[in-house]
């Protein structure tokens, strides 16, 4: 059972961190906030990306959080 709670947390964590990536990119006119060049493109996109990562994980934490919390209830009410 450990397997599979690993398989599925791995599994959100990469999707919400993708979700996040994705809506980063398309959702703001970065080249309103700052001087696009070849270089800061570049820049632009790591930087996303390490945003991405962190809002993503942390959201995919709190999900996995309160699905554990209400396995927990479910089965202390059973």
């Amino acid at each position: 059972m450990d397997y599979l709670e690993s398989l599925v947390a791995v599994f959100s964590h990469l999707t919400c961190i993708a979700i996040f990536y994705h809506l980063l990119v398309n959702l703001f006119d970065w080249s309103k906030l700052i001087k696009v060049t070849p270089e800061n493109i570049s820049r632009l996109k790591l930087c996303l990306l390490f945003i991405s990562i962190a809002v993503g994980y942390l959201v995919s934490s709190f999900i996995l959080s309160v699905l554990t919390l209400s396995q927990e209830l479910f089965f202390a009410f059973k």
